[in-house]
């Protein structure tokens, strides 16, 4: 009898962005008695001994505000709280410091997280420099930044939109000091989060938890720059945030001389985000930019081969100009019973363009072409979509839908003249000299509609009361309709009279009809969510060629599982597994079947009886981490292939004086894959004062080709293996890393009537033309004392190309050695400098072997350091080159942009960086 009166009550615990919130403090008050517990590692809390009917919850949690609501059981024994979600505290009356060994990440379902504790952060570093540390992330010095493998696509602070949630924009911005967590989160978007039904195979987003109190401010920054290559500008950018209410503002200009003419930039941007009403908020951005930049660049491939070498040499010059526009607004409402959100955007680009090139052809193939070309482009777009849910009178039902909608067009007018020069193959005595010039006028518009229904049925529940089950319908639809319409005019070389030439022109409309139908069964419990479920994909497309009164139907019909599973099998261990497969028509590019001659010497060709290609992608994950030690490992796995692929198919052609032009058509086939393996080991030691860790990633690959009608498979194999120690004390730290990387590049990539020769003679079918090796080694640190901090980097790399073929062997080595080092003098004197050597062979270019020397000197002024003045010299000894490398299957491409190097350099800067009343420095990297 005394059983029959205890009742049970379980819930989850979350912050805003549906992370589970651990060791928070629950309390269930009733008249007579207070229960108290905490949650587990995945958020959730129960109580099997409640004797009342009504009783109220308090939720509390260091840095979040306190939860409170009232309950009642009705008829039922057992009674689950879900959405119980805490808000970041935005004011605290000072911050409570917690002495204990933090562990520096914590693994949970969709979610691994960095405590920012456990890392060293220095004055001046921003959210960048954190991120560096932490395992299984990677930042290049564009701030692009990779998790296992895959971008980050999308940031949030403390869950809630920021700014533009662009991560590169802010992680570079934000300072380090004010960040207490760092997320890591397997992102299905927000509807996905409503309704509770995930699949697919989910984004990543980066989530900064900041401290208590710091989740307002005030970041920007002003200044002026002159230097001696005609360089002038400004700059001035202001972001104000207040949680919610988020207003931003940039202007930015620079001129200068890059050593080929005028580069010009200007661009004016601005943001504002706030609440709407009590369960919603919106945001709109508008920025408009234009730039000017004179262009000089050489080029040289050499191509390889026993029977001999080929060598193409370019050089070319002109101007571009391109402006753009673009106003985005969005919105979204959530009040647990109706989700809405949806965006709206206008964008509109235009771009002139004037080049002209003279290109030599030399080796077994003598030929030289000079071209002039003139172009205007205009592409204004339209786009909106908005997207809906709904919870149902049974609560285990839900309801959603979506609509997209867009509209485009593209208007451009290209005159192209182009003079061949053709070669006796013997003699080399030139033997007919071609001029063609035509103008291209091109006319296209496309409007996309997207249509989607999804309904989940909830089933019965299940013994344990915090699992649920659902059966879930969905459909979609797409409707693309396209409009091409070419005119190619050619002048005749006497009377400069144009003609209309009808095989080169074409009128072509296609309508592209995609749909998905899908059921699913969804699994979820406190340890484990899984999906899986049946799809079918039709599709229907119609070409009309008007001009040829020609039209052509191309349907398909393809149908794949559906799988995503999440598993977390103790604390601090998860496992996850996703399939998809989705379909991609063929763009009016390939299936167009008049030829486009832009380039006589690479003809394109369109295929109208293609069909739809079908990816296949499964992808894993594996993440632990040691509760104890913080030893973690983290794993992904990927594998994709594609059904249908369209691929480039290259007919080498012979022309009238005996010489080789290509055409390319375009193929279905099967055949290509991409197998890849990411790991990272990381070992913390002594409260992460020390840490070693070791990752990399192996990648083979089979490409499908046709040369001359004929299918051939390159293999591939990609891998690279890092090594990272680190040791990290209060007044000095250490980095050293050392890597191996090995490509077999034979990727060929069907851009040069050189490879093509190749593959006519059949002398490298499936070859491997070079093996590229890499070794690199980095040691870095920094010494900071009460008035001297030094930041010092070395760097050594060397990279060997070798071809694989046994006579005309080419090698091509590139040597790099690096020395930086940054000095902090009384406070507010920096001075820098850094040094590169290279030493390069095998290069078709000159001057490959500079020497780089670059200076800097700077002085901080005001208690907060907010305003500098800055000296910057680059390259003293004007031996730079701007000459690039790359290997590109048999071919090896250098090239070189002829602008000035040495530059000297005078500027002001102010900076503002205010966060929760405090100051907080960002250092320039």
């Amino acid at each position: 009898m005394f059983a029959q009166t205890n009742k049970r009550v379980n819930g989850l615990v979350t912050d805003t962005s549906k992370t589970a919130i651990s060791n928070a403090n629950v309390l269930l008050i009733t008249d007579k008695d207070t229960l108290r517990t905490t949650t587990d590692a995945d958020g959730y809390f129960n109580f099997s001994r409640v004797k009342v009917e009504s009783f109220s919850l308090t939720v509390k949690s260091m840095g979040y505000q306190e939860f409170s609501g009232s309950y009642t059981f009705g008829k039922g024994k057992e009674l689950e709280i879900k959405g119980i979600e805490l808000k970041f505290a935005g004011n605290m009356l000072k911050e409570v410091l917690i002495k204990g060994k933090p562990n520096p990440m914590r693994i949970m379902q969709d979610t691994v997280e960095y405590d920012a504790a456990s890392f060293q952060v220095f004055e001046g570093d921003n959210v960048a420099d954190l991120l560096k540390q932490f395992p299984g992330l990677e930042i290049d010095d564009e701030y692009n930044t990779k998790t296992m493998g895959k971008e980050m696509v999308k940031l949030r602070v403390n869950g809630k939109d920021f700014f533009t949630n662009n991560v590169k924009d802010f992680i570079a911005k934000l300072p380090a000091a004010i960040v207490s967590k760092i997320q890591i989160i397997d992102d299905f978007g927000d509807e996905a989060n409503f309704t509770g039904i995930k699949i697919g195979e989910p984004t990543k987003m980066l989530n900064i938890v900041t401290k208590p109190g710091m989740n307002k401010g005030q970041f920007g920054n002003g200044g002026i720059t002159a230097g001696t290559n005609d360089q002038l500008g400004g700059n001035g950018n202001m972001s104000l945030w207040r949680d919610t209410k988020q207003s931003s503002g940039g202007l930015n200009y620079t001129t200068s001389n890059n050593g080929a003419g005028e580069s010009e930039n200007i661009r004016l941007s601005a943001n504002h985000r706030d609440k709407l009403g009590k369960y919603g908020n919106f945001g709109v951005g508008y920025n408009i930019g234009r730039n000017t930049s004179a262009f000089n660049i050489e080029q040289s491939i050499e191509t390889l081969n026993p029977l001999g070498t080929f060598y193409t040499n370019t050089k070319s010059n002109g101007e571009n100009r391109n402006s753009n526009q673009n106003l985005n607004s969005d919105f979204s409402f959530n009040n647990k019973k109706i989700f809405l959100n949806g965006s709206i955007g206008v964008s509109y680009n235009q771009s002139n363009n004037l080049s002209e090139s003279l290109i030599n052809q030399l080796g077994i193939i003598k030929q030289d072409r000079k071209d002039n070309s003139q172009s205007s482009n205009k592409s204004p777009r339209v786009n909106a979509n908005v997207s809906f849910a709904k919870v149902l009178k049974n609560k285990r039902n839900s309801l959603s839908a979506n609509f997209m909608v867009s509209t485009g067009s593209t208007n451009s007018n290209q005159n192209i003249s182009t003079n061949t020069l053709y070669y006796d193959k013997n003699t080399q005595t030139l033997e007919k000299d071609s001029l063609l010039n035509r103008n291209l006028i091109t006319e296209g518009n496309n409007q996309n509609v997207n249509v989607g229904i999804n309904y989940s049925l909830g089933l019965k529940k299940l013994k344990d009361s915090l699992a649920r089950q659902a059966l879930s319908f969905n459909y979609t639809a797409s409707v693309m309709r396209s409009r091409n319409d070419v005119t190619t005019l050619v002048f005749d070389n006497i009377t400069q009279q144009p003609r209309y030439i009808d095989s080169l022109s074409t009128q072509y409309t296609s309508m592209v009809i995609s749909q998905s139908l899908g059921i699913n069964y969804n699994y979820t419990n406190k340890k484990m969510r899984y999906n899986f479920g049946m799809n079918a994909r039709p599709t229907l497309m119609t070409s009309n060629y008007l001009n040829l009164n020609q039209k052509i139907n191309n349907n398909a019909f393809n149908y794949s599982p559906n799988l995503n599973l999440s598993r977390t099998i103790t604390k601090g261990k998860t496992i996850s597994v996703s399939y998809t497969g989705s379909n991609n028509a063929p763009s009016l590019y390939q299936l167009q079947p008049v030829k486009n001659a832009q380039n006589l010497q690479n003809v394109i060709v369109g295929n109208p009886n293609l069909k739809p290609s079908f990816n296949h992608n499964i992808s894993s994950n594996f993440n632990y981490v040691h509760l104890k030690s913080g030893v973690s490992i983290q794993t992904g796995l990927s594998f994709s292939t594609t059904r249908n692929e369209i691929v480039n198919n290259v007919i080498l052609l012979p022309d009238t004086l005996n010489s080789l032009k290509q055409e390319t058509r375009f193929e279905n086939t099967n055949g290509t894959y991409n197998l890849g393996d990411n790991y990272t080991l990381n070992i913390p030691l002594k409260k992460n004062k020390f840490s070693v860790s070791y990752s990399g990633n192996i990648n083979l690959s089979n490409r499908a080709t046709f040369i001359n009608s004929i299918k051939r498979f390159n293999k591939g194999v990609n891998l690279s293996q890092s090594l990272r120690g680190s040791i990290n004390l209060k007044q000095a730290n250490i980095t050293a890393s050392t890597s191996y990387s090995f490509n077999s590049n034979n990727n060929i990539n069907l851009n040069s009537i050189n490879d093509i020769a190749l593959f006519n003679l059949g002398q490298i079918s499936g070859a491997t033309f070079f093996r590229t090796h890499n070794f690199r080694t980095d040691l870095s640190g920094s010494l900071r004392l009460k008035k001297l901090n030094v930041n010092t980097n070395v760097n050594y790399s060397i990279t060997n190309s070798n071809a694989t073929f046994s006579q005309n062997n080419r090698d091509v080595k590139n040597l790099n050695l690096s020395l930086s080092a940054r000095a902090t003098l009384k406070k507010s004197y920096f001075v820098g400098f850094s040094a590169t050597k290279q030493i390069n062979s095998g290069y078709s270019l000159a001057n490959t072997n500079p020497f780089i020397l670059n200076a800097n000197l700077s002085k901080a002024f005001f208690k907060d350091q907010s305003l500098s003045i800055n000296i910057n010299a680059n390259d003293l000894l004007n031996q730079g080159n701007n000459l690039a490398r790359f290997v590109l299957g048999n071919s090896i491409v250098d090239r070189r942009s002829n602008q000035i190097t040495r530059v000297f350099t005078f500027g002001l800067n102010y900076n503002i960086s205010k966060f929760g009343g405090k100051v907080f420095r960002v250092d320039a990297d």
